[in-house]
């Protein structure tokens, strides 16, 4: 069977060649063929979200792998994989949060390489080529991205059960990152090591922690790109995989046609990986 093609363009052959089957890649993580109709980024984002959030547990399971890529400093994805950039994108959704905080190796194993003394030297070492349609990162792009992940990751640390013993050591390091790279075009990575800080030392208040995790839910979105609705509250997740969501039946059967081939791919076991028609969720 041909792989669908997606409403920009996209093919799920696409996504789910580099996710999956070359997830060592470098970032950029995929190389989008788009359609002579050019979409905004934001568009782009949330259908390689919405796709790649289907094999969720694919790449948490590479990234805690003994493969050897991840492991050898000598490699760019040592420092920043295909996986951590698709993984960075997902937890924007607090469902991937809270799975992703089940792997707590995933996050300690950040947190063990950016305590390395040359870890910012060698990354900008790594080289970073782009693709067709997206153009290289910088390091100062994927710098951010690391630290985002895991001051996004630690907005949910009450939910990772072996947090690193070691963690308290990055305070030093991220308040000379917050200053080196005050004056960076990239504010993710002052911003990032500010609140990064903040959590470690346990500064940031509890009030605080609920409100940017109620904006996590709050931007939570159906899954027809078209629809408006966004919000925990005014969404449904689908009945399969439980992270797609939708706002009504109306637009999951609307989507069904190109969800139904992504449906549970990687999430549960492999008893219970067909996917579930909208019409028999509950």
């Amino acid at each position: 069977m041909a792989p669908p093609r997606f409403p920009n363009g996209m093919s799920l052959y696409t996504i789910g060649f580099a996710a999956l089957r070359y997830p060592a890649l470098p970032p950029p993580p995929v190389d989008v063929p788009l359609t002579n109709q050019m979409q905004e980024p934001e568009e782009q984002n949330h259908m390689i979200a919405q796709i790649a959030s289907q094999y969720l547990e694919s790449l948490l399971s590479y990234q805690t792998s003994n493969e050897p890529t991840l492991h050898d400093p000598s490699l760019p994805q040592y420092y920043f994989s295909t996986a951590i950039c698709l993984l960075n994108l997902l937890n924007t959704n607090p469902d991937v949060c809270k799975r992703i905080a089940a792997h707590p190796a995933l996050v300690n194993n950040v947190i063990e390489k950016l305590l390395a003394p040359d870890f910012v030297d060698k990354m900008k070492g790594a080289p970073r080529p782009g693709g067709a349609h997206f153009p290289a990162a910088t390091f100062e792009e994927d710098f951010g991205s690391v630290l985002q992940f895991l001051s996004t990751m630690l907005l949910y640390k009450d939910q990772i059960p072996l947090p690193h013993p070691r963690i308290q050591e990055l305070i030093p390091k991220l308040r000379t990152w917050k200053q080196t790279y005050r004056s960076s075009s990239v504010k993710t990575i002052s911003n990032a090591s500010e609140r990064l800080i903040q959590q470690i030392d346990g500064s940031m208040s509890p009030t605080m922690v609920a409100m940017m995790r109620s904006m996590q839910d709050e931007s939570l979105v159906c899954g027809v790109a078209s629809c408006g609705v966004q919000g925990r509250t005014d969404l449904t997740p689908c009945g399969g995989c439980k992270i797609q969501r939708y706002c009504g039946s109306e637009h999951q059967r609307a989507d069904w046609k190109y969800h139904k081939h992504i449906c549970n791919k990687g999430l549960q076991g492999p008893a219970e990986n067909s996917p579930v028609a909208p019409e028999e969720t509950s």
